[in-house]
């Protein structure tokens, strides 16, 4: 995985169409500003992003690379990410170190 503030790259099995709305749900070090528990969640960040390319990693390799753009981010309620009127097609959960 590599990441930066406007994106991430990371490799998955799961293909992904480009230009589709993602959630990457990103697990972020104390001191980031997203508290571990208390009042701002539990240190999960959800960035939203739009997949910007895919491109496959090898003949020998099932796994796909996908840099998804950055939307906008937020540190959610559990809840707000199950409303059904949520536009998100793919989601992702990953630990930033």
């Amino acid at each position: 995985m590599n990441i930066c503030s406007h994106g991430v790259y990371f490799a998955t099995e799961q293909k992904l169409p480009k230009g589709v709305l993602i959630q990457v749900h990103l697990k972020m070090p104390s001191g980031s500003g997203g508290r571990r528990g208390g009042r701002r969640g539990n240190g999960v960040w959800c960035f939203t992003g739009r997949v910007a390319h895919v491109e496959s990693l090898g003949p020998t390799n099932n796994k796909l690379g996908v840099g998804v753009h950055f939307l906008y981010y937020e540190v959610p309620r559990p809840s707000a990410l199950d409303r059904p009127d949520n536009p998100i097609q793919f989601r992702a959960s990953m630990t930033y170190k």
